[in-house]
C-alpha cells in the first residue's frame, strides 16, 4: 500500500501530528531543554512547534509536526528507547486524543518555511501582480493586492487576493501619521493576498520523500484578478467615424 500524505498550509491540529512527553527531570535549564528537544526531534521531520513547561521541577513537553508520518517515526523511535535526555534517560511519550483548536491558516513565514522544506528554495516563486491604493471614502484608506505563486516543477500556479481598509480617524487616535496608515494598510493587504494564495496549495507527499504540488480549486478569493488592471491593451483618446454611402449602417 502506497503511503500518501496531504499537507495543507494550516496549523496542524490532528492528534496524529502531536507528541506529548510528560515528567522530564533534568539538570538542563528550560531554554537548554527546548534546544535539545528541537534538535533531536527535527531529525524526523519539520517541526511546527516545541512547547516546554516547568511544573514542580518537572518538564512537560508538547511537540507538534506538520506531518503525521514524521510524528509517527519520532514516536516509534522514542518507544524503542532511542531518544534520551541528559540526566533523564529515554523519554516517555504519550498520545493525545483531541486537537483542541479549529483549522487556522499558517502565517506567511511558516508557509514559506514549509514550502522550502519540501520543495527546496528553488521549488517555488512568488510574484506581485497588483498592489495599489484604491479610490474609497475620503475618511478611509483602502488597498488591494493580488499575488501569484508558481511551482515550476509541477507546472502549476495559483493566485490570491487581499483587500484591507483602515479608517483614518481610529488610526490617527492611536498616533499614526497618514503615511503610517498607508504603509500598514498596504502591508496587511499584501499579507492577506499571500495567505489566500498559500491557502490553496496542497503538498502531496508520497512515501515521505516524493512531493507533488496540487492546487485546491475550491478555495475562492474575495474578488477575481483581471490582468488588464496593470496595463490596458488599447488606450483610445479620439475616434473618427466614417460612413459608406452605399451602406449607411456600416461604420
Amino acid at each position: 500500500m502506497v503511503d500518501v500524505e496531504i499537507i495543507e498550509m494550516y496549523i496542524p491540529n490532528s492528534p496524529s501530528t502531536l507528541i506529548y512527553i510528560p515528567g522530564i527531570t533534568s539538570s538542563l535549564t528550560q531554554p537548554e531543554l527546548y534546544s535539545t528537544l528541537h534538535q533531536t526531534f527535527s531529525k524526523f521531520g519539520l517541526l511546527y512547534q516545541v512547547s516546554v513547561k516547568n511544573v514542580d521541577s518537572e518538564y512537560y513537553t508538547y511537540i507538534r509536526y506538520y506531518s503525521a508520518r514524521a510524528a509517527s517515526r519520532a514516536r516509534a523511535a522514542a518507544l524503542r528507547g532511542e531518544i534520551a535526555i541528559k540526566d533523564s534517560g529515554p523519554v516517555r511519550v504519550t498520545g493525545l486524543s483531541r486537537s483542541g483548536f479549529p483549522n487556522v491558516p499558517l502565517s506567511r513565514y511558516k508557509c514559506e518555511e514549509l514550502a522550502n522544506f519540501y520543495l527546496g528554495f528553488s521549488g517555488w516563486r512568488s510574484k506581485v501582480l497588483y498592489h495599489r491604493k484604491e479610490e474609497s471614502d475620503p475618511l478611509m484608506v483602502k488597498y488591494v493586492s493580488v499575488v501569484s505563486l508558481e511551482f515550476p516543477r509541477d507546472s502549476v500556479s495559483c493566485e490570491g487576493a487581499g483587500l484591507c481598509e483602515q479608517p483614518l480617524a481610529s488610526a490617527e487616535e492611536e498616533g499614526d501619521s497618514y503615511i503610517d496608515i498607508i504603509t500598514k494598510t498596504a502591508k496587511r493587504s499584501l499579507g492577506e493576498a499571500f495567505l489566500a494564495a498559500w491557502g490553496k496549495v496542497l503538498l502531496i507527499v508520497v512515501e515521505g520523500s516524493k512531493v507533488q504540488v496540487q492546487i485546491n480549486t475550491t478555495k475562492e478569493d474575495q474578488f477575481l484578478y483581471n490582468p488588464v488592471w496593470d496595463e490596458p491593451v488599447v488606450s483610445v483618446s479620439e475616434v473618427e467615424y466614417t460612413q459608406d454611402a452605399e451602406n449607411e449602417d456600416e461604420v
